[in-house]
């Protein structure tokens, strides 16, 4: 699969991801990968749906969700939240460089856990780790929207170069995440900033010389 009509990437990259809504909260960073598949529409349009096993989002600086003992003071909190991401994205090329994209997401939870960093009895710091999935919803839907860049990396003497794309993503969920209102009421807003690797063969033109 590798053609310019029908290629594949692997993914990487940054979610920067937050929970507006919840007093206090503040940014989490986390990880993302997986594959790319490119298809070709025409010279302008591509079709990109995309495979993540692994988009951890969350947030820093909230409640703790399951109460902590009396005798453990709390200094700061993490919630990490991984998912399962399937975008499908249509990508626009501006230029041979550069290009937009757009398209719907759904997210599958696998786990989510609570973090709690503070002192506990006879003062040594102490990490607290919940297991706090059943307090999320299990699925969840976006509509992500990115701008990349492609590279070509190499010497000019090279016969060798490597294709890279450096991207940016804007995602904003539509769902609620916690199954109980009581909980709180915020859905997941993320920046994501990556490199994507295409194994891509484009067509070379041939020329023979007659004597």
């Amino acid at each position: 699969m590798a053609s310019e009509n029908l290629y594949l990437s692997i993914d990487g990259a940054l979610n920067i991801s937050n929970l507006p809504g919840i007093e206090g909260s503040s940014s989490s960073v986390g990880v993302n990968y997986g594959l790319g598949v490119h298809i070709k529409l025409n010279d302008k349009w591509y079709l990109k749906p995309e495979f993540k096993p692994l988009s951890r989002k969350g947030a820093t600086k909230i409640d703790p969700l399951i109460p902590v003992s009396g005798d453990f003071t709390v200094d700061k909190t993490k919630i990490k939240i991984n998912y399962i991401d399937f975008p499908l994205l249509v990508q626009y090329k501006i230029s041979p460089k550069i290009w937009v994209a757009a398209g719907p997401q759904i997210s599958f939870m696998t786990d989510a856990n609570m973090y709690v960093f503070g002192t506990g009895p006879g003062d040594y710091e102490t990490v607290v780790k919940t297991d706090a999935t059943s307090f999320f919803n299990k699925t969840n839907l976006s509509f992500p929207i990115e701008a990349g860049y492609s590279l070509s990396l190499g010497t000019k003497k090279s016969t060798t170069r490597i294709n890279v794309n450096v991207f940016a993503r804007y995602e904003y969920d539509f769902l609620e995440i916690f199954k109980d209102p009581a909980v709180g009421s915020t859905k997941i807003s993320l920046f994501q900033v990556g490199l994507s690797l295409p194994f891509i063969k484009k067509a070379e033109a041939s020329e023979s010389t007659k004597k």
